[in-house]
């Protein structure tokens, strides 16, 4: 009986018998599992492939390492991007038991309008910190469409940031607002029992201080950009949860980084682009402005996240008139 006893005890860690499916902690595992193993595969069979070809001269041969560089990430991001969609899919419908849409991709026509919006807000938040830190003499603008790396074109330079933002926008927030926020959310009601948008707000903490503690390896990274990028995963997630949907934080995502790097030339989480439609250089203080990290480590960065919040939720309520969607969707779906 006691051994009966421990078994069950040892089950129910790992399996919730009235769901009839793993705890969120092990589907969220076991995501990463898969991600993991299948993205390697792709780097293994497709990757690494093509650069032996091109370091013996059989594929495209005729780019230095730069370009080259910029070529096969173009051809590889589209499919890791893809590998991360179908193993959500996969994960959803056998971890989860719950459909692909449910993770904020119903595509109906309020789902586009949010991602319109999302993709205005972007830039237009941008446009404010670049505008402001002009006013301020804290970046100058010393030309138009150019490109700071040898042997990359401009046209690469520029395919090259367009498909990474696309492709990072996207899964980004598949991952981490789609189906970690959602998942972590259900576990957290179901053991922490905060209520369901007490274990929502945990969850959208949680998350932003994931996203920002992945960003903390990057280059000129400081404890501030990582803060400060945890608090703009805040913008991201509120921007989930008021709508229910990926639409708003995906736009949001891809514009953001697009107008910060590609066309105001600034440096996007420590790195700046091999091309941007404007050129510039950079002085201020870097309090204010991020210095070599970019806005996203500086009090400019901060600021345009808590005006985006501020947005997303009159968005939000002017829309649908019923804000923190998921926290409703959680409590239907646990």
């Amino acid at each position: 009986m006691a051994n009966r006893s421990l078994a069950a005890a040892i089950r129910n860690i790992f399996w919730n018998g009235s769901e009839q499916r793993a705890r969120a902690l092990w589907r969220v595992l076991l995501l990463a599992l898969l991600i993991g193993g299948l993205g390697l595969l792709t780097i293994l069979l497709i990757a690494e492939p093509l650069t032996g070809l091109h370091k013996r001269g059989l594929f495209l041969a005729a780019l230095n390492k730069e370009a080259y560089d910029r070529v096969i990430n173009i051809i590889v991001g589209p499919m890791l991007t893809g590998v991360i969609l179908g193993s959500v899919w996969v994960a959803g419908r056998w971890l989860d038991h719950r459909r692909f849409h449910e993770f904020g991709l119903r595509f109906n026509r309020q789902w586009w309008m949010d991602l319109l919006f999302g993709l205005a807000l972007g830039g237009g938040l941008m446009g404010i910190v670049f505008l402001w830190e002009y006013r301020e003499g804290w970046v100058t603008i010393s030309g138009t469409f150019q490109t700071s790396v040898p042997g990359v074109t401009l046209g690469l330079g520029l395919v090259f940031s367009i498909t990474k933002d696309l492709c990072v926008g996207l899964y980004e927030e598949l991952i981490s607002r789609g189906y970690l926020l959602t998942n972590l959310s259900e576990g957290l009601e179901g053991v922490a029992r905060l209520g369901s948008r007490g274990a929502v707000g945990a969850s959208m903490v949680l998350t932003s201080a994931l996203f920002g503690a992945l960003h903390a390896f990057n280059e000129n990274s400081t404890v501030f950009s990582s803060a400060n990028l945890a608090f703009i995963g805040i913008m991201f997630a509120v921007a989930y949860v008021a709508t229910g949907e990926l639409g708003l934080p995906i736009g949001l995502h891809i514009s953001w980084n697009f107008f910060q790097g590609t066309v105001f030339g600034l440096a996007v989480s420590g790195a700046k682009e091999g091309a941007s439609v404007l050129g510039i250089q950079q002085a201020g203080p870097a309090l204010f402005t991020g210095g070599a990290f970019g806005p996203e480590a500086g009090l400019m960065g901060t600021g345009a996240a808590i005006l985006g919040i501020v947005l997303i939720v009159a968005w939000s309520r002017n829309r649908r008139r019923v804000p923190f969607s998921v926290a409703s969707r959680v409590v239907t779906n646990s």
